[in-house]
């Protein structure tokens, strides 16, 4: 496979349809610049994530420096947000599992939520808290295995997700208890006085 460079054309190409001094110009630049197959091609194997970046100038460059990296995903009809705060930190999971039921609108839903709040203590990576504002809110961490390529990091994510994933089925089972409608307004009989 034969690669040109980011313009398509060899610089011998640049220089013969350029002036002079624009086309020595140009092919110095095209010697700086180099192609996204060749940029990729200098970085280590198997590409990590946060390895390389896309540069201002649209082309693939590969970064030395330790950077965060942040993305968000749905699993499970839940929003999630991913941190990786260092190339050898631990994968961070966070989601928004809604609103503790209110007593009065579920009180079983309710007792059955905090239930499984509670158990999620016993779990090695993680747990599901309530918040200030009576949301409930799954934390989890996981180490993604080395190198740390995108499907390693994928497959961290959907481990923690998996070892979650019968009590956000619970807590689904809470949040859709609600308190029975009386027995009149059930038939849909008017109330006589």
């Amino acid at each position: 496979m034969d690669d040109k460079g980011i313009e398509g054309r060899d610089s011998t190409d640049a220089q013969e349809s350029e002036t002079p001094d624009s086309g020595a110009q140009d092919a110095a630049e095209a010697q700086d610049v180099k192609s996204a197959v060749k940029q990729v091609a200098e970085t280590s194997l198997p590409l990590e994530v946060g390895s390389v970046v896309l540069g201002e100038d649209g082309h693939i460059r590969p970064v030395s420096e330790d950077r965060p990296l942040h993305f968000r995903f749905s699993a499970c009809g839940i929003e999630f947000e991913a941190d990786l705060a260092s190339k050898t930190a631990p994968l961070r999971l966070r989601a928004n599992l809604g609103k503790l039921p209110f007593s009065a609108e579920s009180p079983d839903g309710r007792r059955l939520a905090r239930t499984v709040m509670a158990a999620t203590d016993r779990l090695r990576r993680g747990h599901i808290l309530l918040s200030e504002e009576q949301d409930m809110v799954l934390e989890g961490e996981l180490n993604p295995p080395s190198p740390r390529t995108p499907v390693a990091v994928i497959a961290t994510a959907v481990a923690l997700i998996i070892d979650f994933k019968p009590y956000l089925d619970l807590l689904g089972e809470a949040v859709s208890l609600r308190r029975p409608p009386p027995p009149d307004e059930e038939a849909g009989t008017p109330v006589e006085a």
